[in-house]
């Protein structure tokens, strides 16, 4: 049968605590035996790496077969609670059989999804977690490791040199990429090398700060060899901000897999990426999910982590590199 997919956007206007609410899935949940309606429910939506979760969700949804319906809703800004409180609400509203949410605060979405899943709605998590098993599942990638993957790259690629490296992390309070500069930090550090790390410095999802932070940072420490951003938007303000710097030798490695971050990959100007497997989180989290709104069987386990991987210029065209990558649509 026809399966359609639609997307909703909406805008945060309040931040509404929703509590008085049991623990868990209810476990007397109808098996549904027809069309199934899900909502791919991100943090903030256009993004690449949301894409290609939507790819494997779809990709999914037509190998298991029959009529099932993807939203992709999410807040047109944010990655915060505050935007993304008011489009789970209205999501629950709207009554899916199914979410996969990808909760923008460990703490604070956990009385909100615990509304949906007390309306009846199945929950899987994917990319981030929350602080209690709320949901039926969680697939996400390993955030600390991939910190580690992109530290290893930096050692590999400075050599003997001698320098500072610096850290651009989004901010404070998100797990997500804190966990990223951790794991590269503690990599780094535990490393027998001549890297310096500078204070992680904050770009509040802003290429711009990024760019300003790349060159404020420059002018105090020239002799930076190093720098490595824990999203695409640092990503992005690296490569303008190191323009008209004259600085040269600088390794950039970024986290995530965009067609932007990919051509400056290609170009030259980021040594290293590292991709998430969004594609295979948004493919097994549907699998799930739609196997128990069937009645047909519970996740096998709670917690599934998919893989990282360091994407370069040398295996950027591997066919199973190219499978990770963050397109712009599905089509």
């Amino acid at each position: 049968m026809k399966r359609i997919v639609t997307t909703s956007v909406a805008t945060a206007v309040a931040v509404l605590v929703l509590a008085g609410c049991s623990s868990g899935t209810p476990d007397a949940a109808e098996p549904v035996d027809g069309p199934i309606s899900v909502s791919l429910l991100t943090t903030y939506n256009g993004l690449p790496f949301y894409t290609a979760m939507q790819c494997g969700a779809e990709d999914a949804a037509d190998e298991l077969g029959g009529d099932i319906t993807i939203s992709v809703d999410g807040p047109s800004r944010g990655m915060n609670a505050a935007d993304q409180i008011p489009v789970l609400e209205g999501v629950v509203n709207r009554g899916p059989d199914g979410i996969i949410f990808v909760p923008a605060d460990p703490v604070a979405m956990q009385a909100p999804l615990q509304s949906a899943v007390n309306a009846g709605i199945q929950v899987v998590t994917t990319d981030a977690t929350l602080d209690t098993e709320i949901a039926l599942a969680q697939f996400h990638g390993d955030n600390e490791a991939g910190g580690k993957l992109a530290a290893d790259r930096l050692i590999e690629v400075a050599g003997d040199r001698a320098g500072k490296v610096l850290v651009l992390d989004n901010r404070p309070g998100l797990p997500i990429t804190n966990e990223r500069a951790d794991g590269f930090i503690d990599a780094l550090s535990a490393a027998d090398t001549e890297l310096e790390i500078l204070e992680v410095q904050y770009f509040e999802d802003d290429p711009t700060k990024a760019a300003t932070i790349v060159q404020s940072s420059l002018e105090a420490n020239p002799d930076i060899v190093g720098i490595f951003a824990t999203s695409e938007a640092g990503a992005t303000g690296t490569v303008s901000g190191l323009q008209g710097t004259g600085a040269e030798d600088v390794s950039v490695i970024a986290y995530d897999a965009g067609p932007t971050l990919v051509d400056a990959l290609r170009a030259g100007q980021l040594d290293a990426l590292v991709a998430q497997g969004s594609y295979t989180q948004g493919y097994d989290a549907l699998i799930a999910l739609v196997r128990s709104i069937r009645g047909e069987e519970k996740p096998e386990q709670f917690d599934n982590i998919v893989d990282n991987a360091l994407v370069t210029a040398d295996n950027v065209d591997d066919p199973e590199i190219a499978k990770l990558l963050y397109p712009d649509s599905c089509s």
